[in-house]
């Protein structure tokens, strides 16, 4: 049992790394689409999404480092 926890530790931290990419990839394909002609809310939008899953992964990677000692 103690390697399913494990298993599941690594990949709830994979998956916390998989937002970033995936704001990287809606800012990219924003920005594409108003060069294209599109409306400048998808570039922003990329943006805005990217550094909120930037700051998430920040914030769960750095708990998962330094865990507080359970009480």
């Amino acid at each position: 049992m103690a390697k399913l926890s494990e298993i599941a530790n690594r990949l709830d931290a994979v998956m916390d790394l998989m937002g970033p990419v995936i704001g990287v990839m809606l800012l990219v394909i924003g920005m594409e689409t108003y060069r294209d002609g599109g409306s400048l809310g998808w570039p922003i939008a990329g943006a805005v999404l990217l550094v909120i899953n930037l700051w998430v992964a920040w914030r769960r990677l750095a708990r998962r480092r330094n865990p507080t000692p359970s009480s």
